[in-house]
């Protein structure tokens, strides 16, 4: 944009009382803005500004009724960000330095030379034109800002609504999730069907909305499934498909899908992608581990078959289910929490202590608000009575 496009975008104020001077000025000025307003005082000056609102103020400072600076003043105090240029005499430091305190933007000396005037004016259009630009971006992000989190609470909302609280109070069942976002890429669900009890971890690839978004189908396929007792391998072929249709190429949902049979003191696992899940006895002796032995779902087509592992405990015990971001949480000298504490702490601790004992020291052990990724974490009582667990 050259000089003339750049200021025919503003408007302009000149104050002048010596006619032959405004004349002068005005002939020079009025024809390369917009708009262009003319006043002989700075009582004129004053009133002219407050009725049109001009973008840029030119002003002689000595003047009759109101000079220069009064009129500055009451601009300034109204709208402290438009500029102000003064023209003023060679000898006028007293004035100029009163100028100075009204946050006067530039002078030019009289007799005023109009390559020195263009160039103040232009000065003053430039840097007004970048705060109105700076103001506009500002007011673009918060806008969109907004519209984000309106999104993320929707989304956070919906994700509530998908953990069907109601369906996680079971007695056999305790869980925790921490998310590194306001929306999280992790899901716990669990449902009941008559006596046996369906629950799954899920960890959607990536973080914050987009990985939420790649949970709804399979959260609908879990529990429209598990509330027709179908069986874990026909519900993970489900998700697989499911997920291989709806989310983009490069998503996935890394899976523990299980049943628990209490009465038969059987646990039936489908692991893809989450890392090992582990039983625990009630006495930390008898152990055995569910490896992620499968590919997460999504990334195979119909011809995905689910495998499941099926084990039967001779002592009850827990079986515990967590997400990568447990073993991956670092403290702040950059040392990841790990499996071998996670195991430590399962086996070293009374059964009614292993959860809180892990989710405490995961805690301890992270900065607040330094967790990088979503932490779950899922403990099953298998064959506990409630009371003791």
């Amino acid at each position: 944009m050259n000089t003339s496009d750049h200021l025919k975008t503003l408007s302009l104020l000149y104050v002048e009382d010596d006619e032959i001077i405004r004349k002068q000025i005005t002939h020079f000025l009025q024809r390369k803005f917009g708009q262009f307003w003319v006043a002989e005082n700075g009582q004129q000056g004053l009133e002219s500004f407050m009725d049109n609102s001009p973008d840029i103020v030119l002003s002689d400072i000595m003047m009759p009724i109101m000079n220069g600076l009064e009129m500055t003043k009451a601009i300034k105090e109204h709208s402290p960000e438009t500029p102000v240029i003064f023209t003023t005499a060679f000898n006028d430091s007293a004035n100029l330095l009163d100028a100075i305190k009204l946050r006067v933007d530039n002078y030019v000396l009289k007799p005023v030379d109009l390559n020195e005037l263009i160039q103040a004016i232009e000065r003053s259009a430039s840097l007004l034109l970048a705060r109105r630009e700076l103001v506009s971006k500002n007011a673009e992000l918060e806008s969109y800002w907004r519209s984000a989190e309106e999104e993320r609470q929707i989304v956070a909302d919906l994700m509530s609504r998908m953990m069907h609280p109601e369906t996680l109070r079971d007695t056999e069942l305790r869980y925790h999730i921490k998310q590194a976002e306001k929306v999280g890429g992790d899901l716990i669900a669990a449902h009941r069907y008559r006596r046996k009890l369906y629950f799954m971890l899920a960890d959607s690839t990536g973080h914050g909305l987009a990985a939420a978004l790649n949970l709804v189908p399979i959260n609908h396929i879990f529990y429209s499934m598990a509330s027709k007792g179908l069986p874990v391998s026909s519900i993970v072929e489900e998700m697989n498909w499911a997920v291989k249709q709806q989310s983009p190429a490069e998503r996935f949902v890394s899976a523990i899908v299980a049943r628990l049979d209490t009465r038969n003191r059987l646990i039936e696992v489908w692991n893809g992608g989450i890392p090992s899940a582990f039983f625990v006895s009630e006495d930390g002796t008898q152990q055995y581990r569910f490896n992620s032995v499968n590919l997460p779902l999504g990334i195979l087509d119909r011809t995905f078959v689910a495998e499941t592992e099926i084990i039967q405990w001779q002592q009850p015990g827990q079986l515990l289910a967590f997400s990568d971001g447990l073993e991956e949480a670092e403290n702040s000298q950059g040392e990841q929490f790990g499996f071998d504490r996670i195991w430590q702490l399962m086996t070293s601790n009374r059964p009614e202590k292993r959860f809180d004992a892990l989710v405490e020291d995961v805690y301890r052990f992270v900065e607040p608000g330094k967790f990088r990724d979503d932490v779950s974490i899922m403990l099953i009582n298998c064959g506990i009575r409630a009371s003791a667990a």
